[in-house]
């Protein structure tokens, strides 16, 4: 990140302060962010509001800033789900939150978004078991929607792990019914109990807009002018009006990444990494790569791998992004000579070799990310592109199982067949 953004955001946390009167109780949350050199930080004490955060964050220049959307008794250092040695942490409340996010970036997407959040809250507003509290505009693709539980009994329940099984239960209820309403919203926030989510009145450090709480009125104004009432730092991202008219903007960030990657390799990062082997098979492997820096970022990378998609008749296949960065899938098992010779028709030659030398390849399904962070703040599934095949190819059950858990669903046909195991083969990788 350059000097130029670092002084940016400085200046912007000393001229504008955090309000968190939004939110009650904001010492019994968690606060986590990202620096400008990549490093994710925890919150080692309490935050109540703009001055004990700041204590909080040191001499820490702060890229991005995220919240819990849990209340705990004791947020500090709290117990992972998986930890079996430390008590259960006590779970005091659970906002309700939409994020309601359109990709990739653009006045036209954010505009869906807008609309979506509206009929969203017009929706919930006949629900009586919970209240609204408050909508934000995220600082990139969407909006945030949060509502206060009202119904308390669950809250009440005195087993810790219990009561957390509880809430978020009843929040994949409610998300249920949102989803089959037609809302589109990330079906991995709401039931979490262990998600973050940006801060309202933080810098969103890729586009440089403030994530911004809106009045109902400001969300309803139309979008040109709900914009101009969001602050921004100077070097800010100016939206394009349809993505793919973003390409230049991608292409100068190429350079500003790598240097990131270089000057954080003393860092000791964490990451998972899935097999493209078709677990219990012999040789078959699935398409599954990060897309080619040749093929450009974004909107660009995405649309040649849709033609390469179409044109060799792969199917819908599955997509994530992580900044500029997209992950595809196809969960076809094929022969693995046969997607051999179709990285090496594309000019993946490395890929190609990989595959064809270790007979399967490891791929990056989460971001980068040191001891004290989460696994899944950054990945965000896209979707399912490509034109609907009749293949007689069976689909990888590890794979499918893969791309459902990372946030993708797909309808199967009743017709197709299956191969392999179901259980997708994973490893955590460690990186300096």
């Amino acid at each position: 990140m350059s000097e130029e953004r670092r002084k940016e955001l400085l200046a912007h946390y000393t001229q504008n302060p955090i309000d968190f009167t939004w939110i009650p109780s904001p010492n019994q949350h968690s606060y986590r962010w990202r620096t400008i050199e990549g490093r994710w930080v925890t919150a080692r004490r309490r935050v109540r509001n703009h001055q004990t955060l700041t204590k909080a964050i040191g001499k820490d220049v702060v890229s991005d800033l995220y919240i819990s959307t849990s209340r705990w008794l004791e947020p500090i250092d709290l117990p992972r789900l998986r930890d079996k040695e430390r008590p259960h942490p006590i779970l005091l409340d659970h906002l309700i939150v939409f994020d309601i996010d359109v990709a990739p970036l653009s006045l036209k997407n954010l505009e869906e978004a807008r609309i979506t959040a509206i009929g969203l809250h017009d929706y919930l507003a006949n629900d009586a078991s919970i209240q609204f509290l408050s909508c934000s505009f995220s600082g990139s693709k969407g909006f945030h929607l949060f509502y206060s539980d009202l119904e308390r009994d669950k809250f009440a329940i005195e087993d810790p792990k219990e009561r957390e099984e509880t809430v978020r239960e009843s929040r994949k209820q409610l998300l249920t019914r949102v989803l089959e309403e037609g809302y589109d919203v990330d079906e991995r926030v709401t039931a979490d109990t262990r998600r973050i989510i940006r801060l309202p009145g933080s810098i969103h450090g890729t586009t440089g807009y403030q994530c911004t709480v809106l009045g109902l009125e400001q969300l309803e104004k139309p979008l040109k002018d709900l914009l101009e009432d969001i602050p921004r730092i100077g070097s800010a991202q100016k939206i394009p009006k349809r993505a793919r008219k973003a390409k230049k903007k991608a292409k100068k960030k190429k350079p500003k990444q790598r240097k990131t990657v270089v000057d954080t390799r003393a860092v000791q990062q964490y990451m998972v990494e899935a097999s493209t082997h078709v677990p219990g098979t012999k040789d078959r492997s699935v398409i599954m790569l990060w897309l080619p820096h040749a093929w450009g970022s974004g909107q660009k990378a995405l649309e040649t791998a849709l033609n390469m998609i179409n044109q060799e008749n792969l199917g819908p296949c599955s997509f994530w992004q992580q900044g500029d960065h997209i992950l595809m899938l196809c969960p076809l098992a094929f022969p693995r000579a046969q997607v051999v010779k179709l990285f090496t028709s594309y000019k993946m030659s490395k890929r190609a070799a990989i595959l064809k030398e270790r007979e399967h390849d490891w791929i990056r399904i989460t971001n980068a990310m040191d001891e004290d962070a989460d696994w899944q703040d950054e990945l965000q599934p896209i979707g399912l592109y490509g034109d609907e095949v009749d293949s007689k190819t069976s689909f990888s059950a590890s794979h499918l199982e893969l791309e459902r858990r990372m946030g993708i669903h797909r309808q199967i046909p009743s017709s197709v067949t299956f191969a392999g195991n179901q259980e997708p083969t994973l490893r955590i990788a460690v990186r300096e």
